[in-house]
């Protein structure tokens, strides 16, 4: 908690200054701590052009940037979309908000850089990581219009994959494990046990949050519509293991002229506990013994 009033601290700081930082600075920008980097482009996604084809990594593995490096976010207003930033399609030039991203120390701060954003929009985002395999995102969205803005909400996705360094393939294991509150979250395993899980972490300015996997376009890389994901309302349950992305949706409700709203959410990276190695060595040393046996 404690954590996240800093964070907030220095969104109010950074975004004072934004506007003459954004002059000099340029996206993208990466971020390390512990063994735990991240590359965040001017848009506010993991960025397509870092040239060490760095997007998100931990413990030495690259868990965003393979074959079609898939991030992104989008922005829905009275049942359309006004703002989609897709790294997929932009390559770092998809960028809604006309964003800049600014190093703060150990964080990555995202400002606006035109007076109202798109469509009376403006946002404040800071990524940060707080501890060893998190990478924390906090989003400041304010109305700039002089009307009520109705049915206001966010999404963002991600395609994990986590398995291509070890040959494990474009797909993972993946499953909702909360939906519908605070608790909200969606999880991806590789075929190596390597876990990307992407959860809320605030939802004070949310009336409901929900996880979803992408199997009903069956696309690892395009954005959802939010209004989509909460209307599909996926359960809690596993999803198979398959090439899809996984995503959060906020609903934000209506938002006043000159109000923000504030969402969090954070992306926790995993390598497989020691258990689940003494599983897979135990269960190919039972297939061993069965076909001595049969040898026999």
């Amino acid at each position: 908690m404690n954590f996240k009033k800093k964070t907030i601290s220095q969104v109010v700081a950074v975004a004072l200054c934004g506007t003459f930082a954004a002059a000099v600075q340029a996206g993208p920008v990466v971020i390390s701590n512990y063994t735990t980097s991240a590359a965040i482009a001017d848009a506010g996604y993991f960025s397509a052009t870092e040239a060490s084809g760095l997007g998100m990594s931990f413990n030495g593995r690259e868990y965003v940037n393979h074959g079609t490096w898939a991030s992104n976010y989008s922005l829905s207003v009275g049942g359309s979309l006004v703002a989609v930033a897709d790294e997929a399609v932009g390559g770092d030039t998809s960028n809604p908000f006309g964003a800049t991203a600014i190093p703060v120390g150990s964080a990555v701060e995202v400002n606006t850089n035109l007076p109202f954003g798109a469509h009376g929009w403006t946002f404040t985002q800071t990524v940060s990581i707080p501890a060893d395999g998190h990478v924390s995102v906090m989003i400041n969205l304010t109305n700039n219009s002089t009307s009520v803005a109705n049915d206001v909400m966010w999404s963002v996705g991600v395609d994990p994959d986590q398995g291509i360094p070890v040959g494990g393939g474009f797909g993972t294991h993946n499953e909702i494990l909360a939906t519908g509150g605070t608790d909200a979250a969606v999880r991806a395993t590789s075929s190596d046990g390597y876990i990307l899980e992407l959860h809320n972490t605030t939802s004070a300015s949310a009336t409901a949050i929900a996880a979803y996997v992408d199997t009903v376009f069956g696309s690892c890389c395009a954005p959802i519509d939010p209004a989509f994901i909460f209307a599909t309302n996926q359960a809690v349950g596993d999803y198979g293991f398959n090439d899809h992305s996984i995503n959060l949706a906020f609903d934000l409700g209506n938002v006043n002229p000159g109000q923000t709203v504030t969402i969090g959410y954070e992306y926790v990276m995993a390598v497989p506990e020691p258990e689940t190695y003494a599983m897979l060595l135990a269960g190919l040393g039972l297939i061993g013994f069965s076909l001595r046996r049969r040898s026999a």
